[in-house]
């Protein structure tokens, strides 16, 4: 399972006021809860083609009301190897998810939107992404 300290959008998440942090034994792991169901998130992430991401880009850039529509009318679809990829938590309750979308230039990943993060309907819609 990915660890939140190697993403891009870690610290991010980590500083919501609405996600809390559980070091593990020795500060080993780290356990992310959204606070408001009490529910366990789980850190995801997805690499896509340059067209995928571009769609992702347009999903990312909807309102949180129209995150269904958004999804259904961009579909995209997962690679092995892509130069996009997309950063997500995702509660188990799927009442909650925070994501941030990366492109492959110059050797690494870089930011192509800021943190976005979801709740409710909006939440449940976009961990669909995820097959959740």
């Amino acid at each position: 399972m990915a660890k939140i300290n190697h993403f891009v959008m870690g610290t991010k998440v980590m500083a919501l006021d609405n996600i809390e942090v559980k070091k593990g034994f020795l500060g080993l792991s780290t356990k992310l809860i959204y606070k408001p169901t009490n529910s366990e998130v789980k850190i995801k992430e997805n690499e896509y083609s340059a067209e995928d991401g571009k769609k992702l880009e347009t999903i990312l850039a909807s309102k949180p009301e129209d995150m269904a529509d958004a999804i259904s009318k961009h579909p995209v679809s997962v690679k092995e190897l892509g130069n996009a990829r997309l950063e997500a938590c995702v509660s188990s309750d799927r009442q909650f998810a925070a994501a941030m979308l990366l492109s492959f230039k110059n050797l690494s990943y870089t930011p192509v939107t800021d943190l976005r993060v979801y709740e409710g309907k909006a939440a449940e819609a976009f961990a669909k992404l995820f097959k959740l």
